[in-house]
């Protein structure tokens, strides 16, 4: 059986597998990608990981990288997401030199993580869905069957984190101020945690201790009431079949969910028709989704 390799670029790890037809993973390998290791090294250590991979059943390696990605070209453009100085990185490139001999293909990691999810998981059968990945930021992905993913005119569409949520408000690392992401995502909740009472506290244990403190609940309260406007917005902008929610904030869902659909039916003018999922897939959405871009280009 012809299989690829999917690798999952992230800011703490670099996971890869080998993935067949049917998307089941076979085997997998990870290293870490280092904290200002720089691209040279961040390159070496995928190519690692490729290479605990490799087999002679391997067609094509797909990778999905953060940042604006030219996903014609394989490159980074002008903003590499949470790895320094991975803004311009070749990234197919310099992967080519290493193995020649196979196809390789570059996608945004979020765009990866929302392929993987409508070929296998909570998409699956949707004709257009929004993807929100609500981790250290906010990432994100639109799809519709006509289309695809929607890479937008310069290849920065779908970046559902660094829309405005509340204007003139908290400073981004993009350069705004108040995108979605410095509200809504994991490292968010424990910023404003930290703002709120001078301590440190993992997100986890925010929505966790939500159910008996006072500060924990009132911050994602205002979390869940944040996240359902912007489901309306989605919804009125877009009006897809579904909008499917994954990253690692969701394995807290139990502690905000339901919270967050009543303030959604509260606030938009007309919910007919709209499916909020939660992501089937977490750790391996990202390696099965940039395997499938494999799959998609060769058969």
């Amino acid at each position: 059986m012809e299989n690829t390799i999917g690798i999952d670029l992230g800011g703490t790890s670099i996971k890869g597998g080998v993935v067949n037809a049917h998307g089941e993973i076979i085997r997998k390998a990870e290293r870490d990608t280092g904290k200002k290791v720089g691209k040279k090294e961040v390159l070496n250590r995928i190519k690692l990981v490729i290479k605990d991979l490799l087999g002679d059943d391997i067609i094509g390696i797909g990778l999905g990288s953060p940042g604006f990605i030219d996903s014609n070209e394989g490159k980074v453009l002008d903003i590499g997401g949470n790895i320094e100085d991975w803004a311009h990185t070749d990234i197919k490139g310099e992967l080519s030199k290493e193995f020649p001999n196979l196809p390789i293909f570059v996608e945004n990691d979020a765009n990866v993580a929302g392929i993987c999810e409508g070929w296998i998981g909570a998409g699956k059968g949707f004709r257009s869905f929004a993807m929100l990945t609500l981790g250290t930021g906010v990432g994100g992905c639109i799809y519709t069957e006509k289309e695809g993913i929607w890479n937008g005119n310069n290849f920065q569409g779908a970046e559902l984190g660094h829309t405005i949520l509340y204007p003139n408000g908290r400073e981004c690392n993009c350069g705004q101020k108040g995108c979605v992401e410095r509200y809504i995502s994991g490292a968010a909740v424990e910023r404003i945690y930290e703002e709120m009472t001078g301590k440190f506290k993992k997100g986890k244990y925010i929505f966790k201790d939500s159910l008996t403190n006072d500060v924990d609940r009132e911050l994602v309260d205002k979390f869940t009431q944040d996240l359902a406007i912007y489901i309306v917005s989605l919804k009125n902008i877009f009006d897809p079949e579904g909008i499917i929610i994954g990253g690692g904030v969701i394995n807290s869902r139990e502690y905000w969910w339901e919270k967050m659909i009543k303030y959604y039916k509260e606030y938009i003018n007309d919910d007919k028709g709209l499916k909020i999922v939660p992501a089937i897939y977490q750790n391996d959405a990202g390696i099965i989704g940039a395997a499938k871009i494999v799959f998609n280009h060769i058969k």
